[in-house]
């Protein structure tokens, strides 16, 4: 079979990148990938291989201004679907709108999420909360887009999705049936992440560093642990991640927030080598998402035997199991510090959850996402 897949901005080395770029690899399919934003120095070396055609360019702002310009770039734009079996939208939200002058053939949604500012609860509140003066705005845009968003959705022959708790987004917000929601989350490469069993004393965050991903409570949390528990004063703090455009004032933000603590270093934009390292030698994983999709990080750092701290909503309540394989919390700096302290008292405990998250993370392999990915495609032909 011969797949197109669609989806606006291929930029960045986050979990959605990722998925795309093992899918088209491992299948046993020829795969097509359509993008409006093609920024290869920055996302994984491995879509150099891949068959990439850029559209219309579209801005990865986030701006209402350029949204709205995206979602009019991505709304009109016309594929040549002629020698297509499938269409796929990677879908978080813009991606969707694509289907209105694309669906001559079966189209299949992968959903990573639907538009997290409307659908996530947690991140709506928090905007909200933040920016007070942008209430009717946004209330405004959010009302046209779930308008149109409705429309788009009802082009999709079966929608994929990373978890349960974006299937319950996509039921909440009345985008599909549960009879065309199939939970199918995204694996590992466990080739790469072998545990070295090495554990520095630094607790570690990974991953996009945005505002949504709330760094500062890991800050807080980390600040909060050096005040409650002296006796673990020569503990440290690496964040580590990419810096989006965007996100710089955010970034600068967190800086701020450290003062002339020392032992909290970023390293912002690291080589994956660099990232495999992190993993390798820290204590633990800090994950302070409010309501994560699905979140790959966690199960990364349990592949390299790492016990993770994370907050007890959305994704991680799904992959983490608390107690066992870490700990999962209240979204409170205290709570994330009480936690820390635990791991960092008890080594023989960290080995346990390592080992036990080792063996956890088994049963997602990529391998197994993209048959199950082929399978349901030949279906449509069968």
């Amino acid at each position: 079979m011969k797949i197109a897949l669609y989806y606006p901005w291929i930029y960045v080395r986050s979990g959605v990148e990722r998925m795309i770029m093992e899918l088209a690899q491992r299948s046993r399919h020829e795969w097509v990938i359509y993008t409006s934003h093609y920024y290869p120095e920055q996302t994984f070396p491995g879509f150099k291989d891949l068959n990439i055609v850029e559209l219309s360019k579209v801005s990865v702002s986030r701006g209402y201004t350029s949204v709205v310009n995206a979602a009019g770039v991505i709304l009109r734009q016309k594929i040549d679907l002629s020698s297509f079996d499938a269409l796929v939208v990677s879908s978080e939200g813009l991606g969707d709108l694509i289907t209105f002058r694309n669906h001559g053939i079966p189209v299949i949604c992968y959903c990573h999420t639907p538009l997290k500012i409307i659908h996530d609860r947690f991140i709506r509140h928090r905007y909200l909360v933040e920016n007070p003066k942008m209430k009717l705005p946004f209330l405004f845009f959010a009302g046209v887009f779930q308008m149109v968003d409705h429309l788009a959705w009802r082009y999709y022959t079966h929608v994929f999705c990373n978890s349960r708790e974006v299937r319950r987004r996509i039921l909440d917000g009345h985008l599909a049936s549960a009879d065309k929601i199939e939970v199918l989350s995204p694996g590992l490469d466990v080739s790469k992440m072998t545990p070295s069993w090495e554990c520095q004393e630094y607790f570690l965050v990974l991953g996009r560093i945005k505002w949504w991903k709330n760094v500062e409570l890991a800050i807080k949390a980390f600040l909060e642990f050096k005040k409650r528990y002296p006796e673990y004063d020569h503990y440290g703090l690496l964040v580590t991640g990419q810096v989006e455009p965007g996100s710089e004032e955010y970034f600068q933000m967190l800086n701020k927030l450290t003062g002339d603590v020392e032992d909290i270093v970023f390293k912002r934009d690291p080589t994956e080598e660099e990232l495999l390292q992190a993993y390798r030698c820290t204590y633990a994983l800090l994950y302070p998402s409010l309501n994560e999709d699905w979140g790959m990080t966690p199960l990364e750092a349990m592949a390299f035997g790492k016990p993770v701290i994370a907050v007890n909503q959305g994704g991680p309540t799904e992959s983490i199991i608390d107690g066992e394989t870490g700990f999962l919390v209240a979204p409170d700096p205290g709570a994330f510090a009480d936690a820390m302290a635990k791991l960092a008292a008890d080594p023989g405990m960290v080995r346990k959850m390592g080992e036990a998250g080792v063996d956890h993370v088994r049963q997602y392999d990529w391998n197994g996402f993209v048959q199950r990915f082929d399978d349901y495609m030949e279906t449509l032909h069968s």
